[in-house]
């Protein structure tokens, strides 16, 4: 699945070999901004232009390489918004306030549209959030069904969108779960609307791939695969067993709000763990890694840290065939997988009934 944020999407335009964007900025007194081009489905983000505000007032206009539609991003480096935008016309004009954080198009349609369909999005988890505030039966029934409904929105709205720039976005918000035949029809149905635009057409290839990988997951017994990727130096990291070791790999991301709990059970596992006889590796499965590298660099994890940029893409996730995060597996010192999926509040004991910690 996609990081967070709002995503900027440019379309080519009836034959103009450029496209013309007019930013206009309110209350950004020295405020640094970026125009890139935006990471979806496992490809990177690429940082084209830049600016800074310099009084209450400013305007940018911006000439950009016509293409097919391709995904791109204002991103306010001193705060976490990205402001989105769909270009479907000859010149789009888009206006955000600094200090209120609202914004706003002209000459957007498709623009407007990921606008509506978002504010209606938020609406859903305002709702959710009011209703956790009342943890009684009927609430808990009512946060069931307005996730569900939130579900629908993103299936729905991804399945009938007619930009295949929008839907590129869309499709990071549709959640299939391990109903792999579903995710079959839904991609292969994008195929056929966008038969002319490559980033689907790749999308759908890789897709399906990735459907005919997950239907054979990794089982207890099963060696553990091999596989080499950057730490954060950028060097190369040899993964695999290791002679005379237990090794535990997990996978996660930063904007997993679920990793962020067993992050807590990994601290406390290697505070107690023999190194001698037990290995950590963490792999994370992110397309941002500048921000990963700052996670790393503030929780001080001592073990060994490696990052897939490529995502779901990736050979982290080919290699390894998880398809949720966060996932770990445990590899005894014969190579082979003795546990998967092992839950935050089961770690320790799983480690401990295997002789790996530390005797208190």
């Amino acid at each position: 699945m996609i990081g967070s944020g709002l995503v900027l999407l440019m379309a080519a335009c009836n034959g103009r070999k450029e496209h013309r964007v007019v930013f206009h900025l309110t209350g950004a007194f020295n405020r640094h901004f970026v125009i890139e081009r935006a990471g979806l489905n496992g490809d990177r983000s690429v940082v084209l232009d830049s600016g800074m505000g310099r009084s209450g007032r400013d305007s940018f206009v911006y000439t950009l390489p016509a293409s097919e539609p391709v995904a791109y991003r204002i991103r306010l480096q001193e705060r976490a918004f990205q402001v989105p935008f769909i270009y479907d016309s000859s010149d789009i004009g888009i206006y955000y306030n600094y200090t209120t954080g609202a914004y706003h198009y002209e000459n957007s349609p498709a623009s407007e549209e990921w606008q509506q369909f978002q504010r209606g999005q938020l609406a859903i988890a305002q709702q959710e959030r009011a209703l956790a505030a009342r943890p009684d039966d009927s609430s808990r029934r009512a946060i069931d069904s307005l996730m569900t409904l939130a579900y629908r929105r993103n299936f729905n709205f991804a399945d009938s969108v007619r930009n295949p720039a929008l839907f590129l976005l869309a499709y990071n918000l549709v959640d299939f779960g391990r109903d792999y035949a579903g995710l079959e029809q839904f991609i292969r149905r994008a195929g056929t609307r966008f038969p002319g635009h490559s980033g689907v057409q790749t999308l759908v290839r890789n897709t399906l791939d990735f459907v005919r990988t997950f239907r054979t997951p990794l089982q207890r017994g099963n060696p553990m695969p091999h596989l080499s990727l950057p730490d954060t130096a950028g060097l190369e990291v040899a993964i695999g067993p290791e002679r005379g070791k237990y090794v535990l790999i997990d996978f996660w991301s930063t904007w997993c709000d679920r990793c962020r709990i067993f992050s807590d059970a990994k601290k406390r596992a290697w505070s107690l763990a023999d190194s001698s006889r037990l290995a950590m590796i963490s792999v994370a499965v992110d397309a941002e890694k500048d921000s990963w590298k700052e996670v790393v660099r503030f929780e001080r994890y001592p073990w060994t840290q490696v990052i897939d940029e490529k995502m779901w893409a990736g050979q982290a996730a080919r290699t390894f065939r998880f398809d949720s995060i966060p996932f770990n597996y445990l590899v005894g010192p014969d190579g082979r997988i003795l546990a998967r999926a092992i839950p935050a509040d089961s770690l320790i004991g799983v480690l401990s009934a295997a002789k790996l910690l530390k005797m208190k």
